[in-house]
């Protein structure tokens, strides 16, 4: 799985500066041990674990998939750290099989803030197509990129569906974020969590589709 991700970045985009992602040559993740990356380029990198099943990239992917900017779930981005590290959740589609009692056990979360958190994350499978797209933290697919392939396609399975090509006629598309998206959508993995979103009530229709942008859209 490590090795079929770092030839994708090499691949797709590249080791030259200025551009794409570069792994470090000996720097590796203090939790999995996978080999970093970063922006190449950039004067101060940030260097980031490319293991999806890395407990820090699964915290960081439930704080994002919670966070204002995608699916808003109030008090997610907080409890993500505690979610994970219980093992209530390792992916985002788990946090729409939490029950209260599960979420009473954490440390310093009674009846009723685990009520409202579950309120919240029910009210979030309303949530627009671009804010799951985002909140899926594909690389490269901004809140603005999201947006664009929400005003080209109707559904998630219709994004996931399409070309490099197809999805490069979206605006703010490059064909590296398009590539990109190609490739998340070729892990079974990832296929599966999309399944299971599905299943579980989480809207995958875009309500921006055919139109132009809307401020404000939620």
């Amino acid at each position: 799985m490590i090795e079929s991700i770092t030839k994708f970045f090499t691949s797709v985009f590249g080791n030259q500066a200025g551009g794409g992602k570069v792994f470090h040559a000996s720097q590796k993740c203090p939790e999995c041990g996978s080999k970093l990356w970063a922006e190449a380029g950039a004067a101060e990198p940030v260097w980031l674990c490319p293991n999806p099943d890395c407990p820090a990239e699964v915290r960081a992917g439930i704080a994002h998939w919670c966070s204002p900017g995608a699916m808003d779930i109030a008090g997610g981005e907080k409890l993500a750290a505690q979610l994970v590290g219980s093992g209530l959740v390792m992916n985002v589609a788990e946090l729409y099989r939490l029950k209260a009692r599960e979420l009473t056990r954490i440390e310093g979360l009674d009846t009723a803030a685990a009520q409202k958190f579950l309120e919240a994350i029910a009210a979030s499978k309303k949530r627009d197509l671009w804010r799951v797209l985002y909140g899926l933290r594909i690389s490269g697919v901004s809140a603005d990129a999201a947006q664009a392939l929400g005003r080209q396609f109707p559904t998630l399975h219709h994004v996931l569906g399409a070309s490099a090509g197809q999805l490069m006629a979206a605006e703010q598309v490059s064909a590296a974020v398009a590539q990109s998206i190609v490739y998340w959508t070729g892990d079974r993995q990832n296929r599966d969590l999309i399944k299971r979103l599905d299943k579980l009530g989480v809207n995958l229709k875009s309500e921006l589709y055919g139109a132009a942008a809307k401020p404000g859209a939620a």
